[in-house]
């Protein structure tokens, strides 16, 4: 698995946030807060929790992972709202949204270098 191409996968949520904004259209919701349904939260749901589950790292980037998808979840829920600046500024810097991917990124790298992958 190339975790660094899934981190990659998971930043392209907020292009098309924002894309979604832009064009005034809805996102599914239950898609954006599905834990598995990305390619990072298959292999941590799948391979990831058959071979690592004991690495230290391995559950604090599994939860960094599940609060990322929660915070998108919610900027989803503005967009299909109409709440487009809200949500819009719900993506900027400094905010919830933008900690968790922070977070989630570095909890993920960290479980990378520990499981030397």
């Amino acid at each position: 698995m190339n975790l660094e191409e899934a981190l990659a996968k998971e930043g392209e949520l907020r292009t098309r946030m924002l894309a979604a904004i832009a064009s005034q259209h809805q996102l599914d919701p239950k898609s954006a807060g599905k834990l598995d349904g990305c390619m990072l939260g298959d292999w941590l749901h799948g391979e990831g929790e058959r071979k690592f589950p004991f690495v230290k790292s391995f559950q604090p980037a599994v939860d960094a992972h599940a609060a990322f998808h929660a915070e998108v979840e919610k900027v989803v829920r503005q967009i299909n709202l109409g709440e487009y600046d809200q949500a819009k500024a719900m993506l900027g810097n400094g905010t919830p949204c933008t900690r968790a991917f922070v977070n989630m990124v570095a909890a993920v790298r960290q479980l990378k270098a520990d499981a030397r992958l």
